[in-house]
C-alpha cells in the first residue's frame, strides 16, 4: 500500500512538470524573445528575393571596377597619340662668363605616336575589356541566383526539419500521457513512465535544436536579400533538357573573356616593351654676339626606339603567363561544372529509384507503430517496443519529406550547374 501510495505522487508531479515543461518549450518555439520568426509572404517569389539578393551582393564592386576599366581602355585606344604629350624647352645664355652675348633659346612639343597596327590593337583591348565587364554582370547574376537558391533549399529544409521535430514531440508526449494512464490503473510501473518522459525531453531537445537550425537559415537570409519576409510557397524548379555544359555558361562566357584579354595584355606589354615612337616639333631663337640679330628656325626631330627580340620576350613573359594562367581556370572550370553536373544526375537517378522504396517503408512503418500502440493498450506489448515503432515510423516519414524536397532542390542544383535563371 504504500509503495502504491507513493507513485501516485509522484506519477501526478511527473506529469505536471511535462505538461509545464511542455507549455514553456512551445512558447520558446512559437515566440524566441531574442529571434522572431520571419513572416511569410505570398506576395514575394525568387524574382523579387534576386532582385533584392543582387543590389545587396558584394562583388557589385568588382563590376562597376570592370566597367570603369573597360571606359578607360576604350578612350586610350581612341587617342592619336600614346600617353600624354610632354613640353621641352631649354636656354643657353654666356651673359655670366662672357660679355659676347651668345644666347640660344629652344621649346617645343614632344608626343609618342602609335605604330602600323597597334592602335588597333588597343582598341581590341578596349573591347575584351567591355566583354569582360559584361560578362561579369552576368556572372554575377548566375552566381546570386545560386545563393538564393541554396538558400531557399536551407530554408525549406529547416522548416521540414523543424515540423518533423514538433510531431515527434507531441508523439511522445502522447505517449507519456498514455504510459501514466496505465500506470495509474497499475498496468505500468513507475519505471516505464519515466522511460516515456526521458523520451519525451529527448524530443523536446531536438525541437530546440531544430528551432535553432530554422533561426541561421532565417539570418542568412536576412543578409543575403537584406527581408524581414520570406516566400510562402516553396520554390520549385523544372528540371532543364540541356544535359551537357555549353560554352555560354556564365562562368565559362567570364573565362573565355579573360582569356582574350589576357592576349590583348600581351600584346600591350609587348608595345610597351618595343616603345614609342617619338616626334618633337618645336622654334628656337639664337644669335652668335649682341651685334648679331636673332635668327629663328622650326625643328622637327624624330625618335624610334631599337629592341631586341629578346627584350620584348623578357618584358612580356608576365603577361603570357597570365595568359596561360586564364587558358588553365577555363579549362579547370568547364571540368568542376561538368563533374558537378554527373554528381547531381546520378543523385537523382538514385533519388528517383529510392522514393518508392522509401514510401512503402513508410506505410509499413506507421501500421506496425499502430499495432504496437494498439497492442499496448491492452497490455501485449511492452512500452520498448513501442517506443521502437514510434522512432522507426517518424525516422521515415521523415526520410520520405526530405527525399521529397531534396528531389526539387536537385532540379534547381541541376540548373544552377547548368547555367540557367529561373
Amino acid at each position: 500500500m504504500t509503495g502504491q501510495f507513493c507513485r501516485l505522487p509522484c506519477l501526478t508531479l511527473a506529469l505536471a512538470i511535462a505538461l509545464s515543461v511542455s507549455q514553456t518549450l512551445a512558447q520558446t518555439v512559437e515566440h524566441p524573445p531574442e529571434h522572431p520568426p520571419l513572416q511569410k509572404s505570398a506576395d514575394i517569389d525568387f524574382a523579387d528575393a534576386f532582385e533584392q539578393a543582387l543590389q545587396q551582393a558584394p562583388e557589385d564592386l568588382l563590376t562597376q571596377s570592370a566597367r570603369e576599366q573597360a571606359s578607360s581602355a576604350q578612350s586610350v585606344a581612341e587617342r592619336w597619340i600614346v600617353g600624354a604629350p610632354a613640353w621641352q624647352g631649354s636656354v643657353i645664355d654666356d651673359r655670366l662668363l662672357s660679355d659676347r652675348g651668345l644666347r640660344e633659346l629652344e621649346t617645343g612639343v614632344a608626343v609618342n605616336i602609335w605604330r602600323p597596327g597597334e592602335r588597333n590593337a588597343a582598341r581590341a583591348r578596349g573591347t575584351a575589356y567591355q566583354h569582360r565587364s559584361a560578362a561579369m554582370q552576368n556572372y554575377l547574376r548566375w552566381l546570386v541566383a545560386g545563393r538564393v537558391r541554396s538558400n531557399l533549399a536551407a530554408l525549406e529544409l529547416a522548416d521540414l526539419q523543424h515540423a518533423a521535430a514538433l510531431q515527434a514531440q507531441q508523439d511522445a508526449l502522447q505517449l507519456l500521457e498514455t504510459t501514466g494512464r496505465l500506470q495509474s490503473a497499475g498496468a505500468l510501473s513507475a519505471l516505464d513512465v519515466l522511460q516515456a518522459e526521458s523520451l519525451w525531453l529527448q524530443k523536446g531537445a531536438e525541437v530546440l535544436d531544430a528551432n535553432a537550425a530554422l533561426v541561421d537559415a532565417e539570418r542568412s537570409w536576412q543578409v543575403l536579400t537584406g527581408l524581414s519576409t520570406r516566400p510562402e510557397r516553396a520554390h520549385q524548379e523544372t528540371r532543364y533538357t540541356l544535359e551537357e555544359i555549353t560554352a555560354e555558361h556564365p562562368l565559362l562566357v567570364l573565362r573565355l573573356s579573360e582569356v582574350t584579354l589576357s592576349q590583348r595584355n600581351v600584346d600591350e606589354a609587348e608595345r610597351n616593351a618595343k616603345g614609342s615612337p617619338n616626334i618633337s616639333v618645336g622654334v628656337r631663337r639664337e644669335r652668335g654676339d649682341w651685334q648679331q640679330p636673332y635668327i629663328n628656325s622650326v625643328g622637327v626631330s624624330v625618335s624610334i626606339p631599337i629592341t631586341s627580340r629578346a627584350v620584348v620576350a623578357s618584358s612580356s613573359s608576365d603577361a603570357r603567363a597570365a595568359s596561360v594562367n586564364s587558358e588553365l581556370a577555363h579549362l579547370q572550370d568547364l571540368r568542376a561544372l561538368t563533374a558537378q553536373l554527373h554528381e547531381v544526375e546520378h543523385e537523382l537517378f538514385t533519388l528517383i529509384q529510392a522514393l518508392p522504396l522509401t514510401e512503402r517503408q513508410v506505410q509499413v512503418n506507421q501500421q506496425q507503430w499502430q499495432m504496437a500502440q494498439t497492442a499496448f493498450d491492452v497490455g501485449e506489448a511492452d512500452l520498448t517496443h513501442v517506443m521502437m515503432a514510434m522512432q522507426r515510423a517518424q525516422d521515415s516519414a521523415r526520410d520520405y519529406q526530405q527525399q521529397l524536397l531534396r528531389q526539387q532542390h536537385l532540379n534547381s542544383e541541376y540548373n544552377q550547374i547548368i547555367g540557367v535563371l529561373p
